[in-house]
Order: structure tokens, then C-alpha cells, then sequence
């Protein structure tokens, strides 16, 4: 198997996906742009906002 990253109008996703179907292909990722909730938690960390732990550990502690 070989993984490919293709960028495709959304008017033609469904189209790819049947022949994608046909081709016993599958798609692994399809959505590598992120979210406007964690584009707002990437901003507020560049703000120096957020929590800082030393490890690990002390991160799965406080959860």
C-alpha cells in the first residue's frame, strides 16, 4: 500500500470515494486542518496562557 495526500474540490469528494471503493482503497485522514477549538487552544498557549507540568506524570495527576 501506498498513502497519498490529495487535496480535491468538495463537490468531487463523493465521486473519489466510489472509485476509491472500487479500487479497494481507504481513506486513512481526512480532515488534516484543525478545528477552531483547537486552533483557539494553539493561540492561547503562543499567548502564554494554559497549564505548564514538568512531566508527565504530573499531568495525568491533575487530571
Amino acid at each position: 500500500m501506498k498513502t497519498l495526500i490529495i487535496e480535491l474540490p468538495e463537490e468531487e469528494t463523493k465521486l473519489f470515494k466510489q472509485l476509491l471503493k472500487k479500487l479497494n482503497g481507504r481513506i486513512v485522514s481526512h480532515n488534516p486542518v484543525p478545528n477552531k477549538k483547537t486552533i483557539d487552544a494553539m493561540n492561547e498557549l503562543k499567548q502564554g496562557k494554559g497549564v505548564k507540568f514538568s512531566s508527565v506524570s504530573e499531568l495525568f495527576k491533575s487530571v
